[in-house]
């Protein structure tokens, strides 16, 4: 898909510090003749939402998709894949045939999925610092990182924050707030589910049969989910976007998002709360048996809290949709307050836009022409 539109790409395996191999792709110039850009070339990390993938940035035209724009504008462009989706099915002890291979939330993609791809970049480019663009939960696992891992604040300069996911008081999403309210981790335990959205292909076929035969179907399936509007994303192309996402991840992970929701609702009002996963506070099931719980995992009743206040010196941009049914506007706006206020260089809503509009936005309030040209700004005043 990226080389037949005239751009160069690599794939490299990634292996992070708990042995998960991440599928990696490398953008590492723009199309002959594009603007030669910074020099040396430095490099910009794009990291996807939940259930989707790299594909995601270069599903529309070069023009159109934020990985070729930044290309042709000179950037050295890394794609990354979160465990467990599409591109990362892999691992050095484990297959994805096992419970065990599944066991994963975004607390794991922020411990280690996120710094071995930072390491791998560094090594590979030679510099030192490289800039991070992240969508929905590409947001959250940054955030996440940065607030326990100094070596990741000093890494990656600036971060932009699309359509960030993190207070989730606000969310309209019906599939997340009905996983929320059937306490998911526990429903996923008692079936025995550790894998979400299990056949890319059988989904994708599924997805794309749907949308070409009912447009309107395939129309209201993403409204429910995430939010949809034909007036920022053509319609007649679904059937191309739902060939790549949903892109899979663990219930465990989905579980961990409930979660989320959960305690969203839960705390009071104006407080914002990103939690590690819940593991409850028995450390004995209903049979008798010894079961993992916080105080075995974290030492203490309730999961540790990620401090955003460590950010603290960290170039960031926050940029969200006022039609977003997941990031919500209000919870945005609660996401700002708690960011350091030094570190946050740009805050900016675009008030037609929803959730996917900042990946797959492509007529009406364009994201080429609303939001890439911040991105892009962000990276030319604050890349290191």
């Amino acid at each position: 898909m990226v080389k037949t539109k005239g751009y160069p790409l690599e794939e490299h395996f990634v292996t992070t510090s708990d042995g998960y191999v991440l599928g990696t792709y490398r953008i590492p110039h723009g199309r002959e003749g594009a603007s030669p850009g910074p020099t040396p070339r430095r490099p910009v990390l794009l990291q996807h939402g939940l259930l989707d993938s790299s594909a995601t940035w270069v599903l529309n035209d070069p023009d159109q998709s934020l990985a070729l724009i930044l290309a042709d504008a000179g950037w050295d462009v890394w794609l990354g894949n979160s465990r467990g989706n599409a591109y990362s099915r892999n691992h050095t002890g484990l297959g994805p045939d096992t419970a065990a291979f599944w066991d994963f939330s975004f607390d794991d993609m922020a411990a280690a999925d996120l710094p071995a791809l930072t390491a791998h970049v560094q090594g590979v480019t030679g510099c030192a610092t490289l800039a991070y663009v992240g969508h929905s939960q590409g947001t959250t696992v940054a955030l996440a990182a940065l607030s326990t891992q100094g070596a990741l604040r000093a890494a990656l300069r600036p971060v932009v924050l699309l359509a960030p996911a993190v207070s989730l008081r606000h969310i309209q999403s019906i599939p997340m707030l009905t996983l929320a309210r059937l306490q998911a981790d526990q429903f996923f335990a008692m079936l025995g589910v550790f894998e979400f959205m299990p056949s890319r292909e059988a989904t994708a076929a599924l997805f794309e049969e749907l949308c070409q035969a009912t447009p309107t179907a395939c129309v209201s399936v993403l409204t429910a989910v995430c939010g949809f509007s034909d007036r920022n994303v053509n319609a007649s192309r679904l059937s191309h976007y739902v060939t790549y996402a949903p892109s899979g991840t663990s219930t465990r992970n989905v579980a961990h998002w409930a979660q989320a929701v959960r305690a969203a609702q839960a705390a009071p009002r104006g407080t914002l709360a990103l939690t590690m996963y819940d593991w409850g506070g028995s450390c004995v099931s209903p049979l008798g048996r010894p079961q993992t719980c916080n105080r075995r995992v974290y030492g203490r009743e309730q999961p540790p809290t990620y401090d955003l206040a460590r950010l603290e010196g960290v170039p960031l941009a926050v940029v969200w949709g006022g039609e977003d049914k997941l990031a919500d506007p209000l919870d945005v706006r609660r996401l700002l307050y708690v960011l350091p206020q030094a570190s946050l260089k740009l805050a900016v809503g675009v008030p037609t836009f929803e959730h996917l509009d900042f990946v797959w936005g492509n007529m009406g309030d364009t994201a080429k022409d609303r939001v890439y040209p911040l991105v892009l700004r962000m990276l030319l005043e604050w890349a290191e």
